[in-house]
């Protein structure tokens, strides 16, 4: 089932097209990360899927409300954090959330019990009745996306929550975002810092210039990108010549190196045709202690979409 739903989105600021023809669509239970470099328009597409900025043209549906049309409808299903973003310091923490599920007008028998859920799912317990001028920048990015779900929103929206966070942070802050999907949410966050989305997004879209250069399951991208695997091997005893002799047969084996007892080459082949690869290795002696794919990480994916290596 598609969450968000964009067609043909269009963003023009007198003559800079700041999103150009977009189409995306977003199932049910991701975690999207919209990537690219600063510019690449990303803000603007997130501020118009939440309702804050009028596209020139085109179609945004959120848990099947037009945003555009109905904007108010629409952001009841929304829970937003932008980039920058201000609290209230003289505030306590659950004082704050309370004021926010009241402005959400959710029903007050429900309200406390709430509040202290999220800030369980925050970890601020200890932090509960303190002011909020006394958290540190990583408890207040956590307190920003409590107030963004306090609601149960179907869709979290984030614009850049990890940036200026240390790396404990910033775990914390996955373990809460995987503990509002669990409650049901579908999540989309942005992001220019790579290798803070690696390995926690299930999709991802890349962007540049305001155009969605490739969009879909994380893998299926990244498979997209790839002409060829890098396969790294070990093995055990003096097996270097059967192993270069067996992989030049190979037609779908390119770049060899090895060196002492392990080594590595590029495999543009099935997996069926890998799998022979391995067969044959063990049927010439070799003794195989390991065998294996280095995936390719967001980060080099991204740069070659963006040097147009593969389009």
């Amino acid at each position: 089932m598609s969450v968000i739903e964009l067609a043909n989105l269009r963003k023009e600021f007198d003559d800079l097209v700041a999103v150009d023809d977009l189409t995306l669509t977003i199932s049910s239970g991701e975690i999207y990360g919209l990537i690219g470099p600063n510019g690449a328009g990303k803000t603007t597409t997130i501020r118009m899927i939440c309702g804050l900025l009028e596209a020139t043209q085109g179609e945004v549906r959120v848990a099947g409300k037009d945003v555009l049309g109905a904007p108010e409808q629409a952001r009841q299903y929304i829970g937003y954090l932008s980039d920058f973003f201000s609290v209230y310091d003289d505030l306590k923490v659950w004082e704050y959330l309370d004021y926010f599920a009241h402005a959400y007008k959710m029903p007050e028998s429900e309200i406390p019990a709430r509040v202290t859920e999220v800030i369980a799912q925050a970890g601020l317990e200890v932090k509960r009745d303190g002011l909020i001028h006394g958290l540190s920048r990583g408890m207040k990015q956590r307190l920003g996306i409590a107030r963004a779900m306090i609601h149960r929103p179907k869709v979290l929206v984030l614009d850049e929550p990890a940036s200026g966070l240390d790396p404990k942070a910033r775990i914390e802050l996955r373990n809460l975002l995987r503990s509002a999907r669990d409650e049901g949410a579908t999540i989309l966050i942005s992001s220019h810092i790579l290798t803070e989305l690696d390995g926690f997004c299930t999709s991802i879209g890349v962007m540049e210039k305001g155009r969605l250069l490739r969009s879909g399951r994380l893998d299926e991208v990244i498979l997209a990108t790839t002409r060829t695997r890098t396969i790294r091997l070990q093995w055990l005893g003096e097996s270097r010549d059967q192993v270069e002799t067996t992989l030049g047969r190979v037609v779908s084996v390119s770049g060899v190196k090895l060196a002492g007892n392990e080594g590595e080459f590029f495999f543009s082949g099935s997996n069926d045709e890998l799998s022979q690869v391995l067969a044959d290795l063990i049927t010439a002696g070799v003794r195989i202690l390991s065998f294996r794919e280095v995936k390719q990480t967001v980060e080099e994916m991204y740069m070659k979409l963006s040097s147009h290596e593969v389009m």
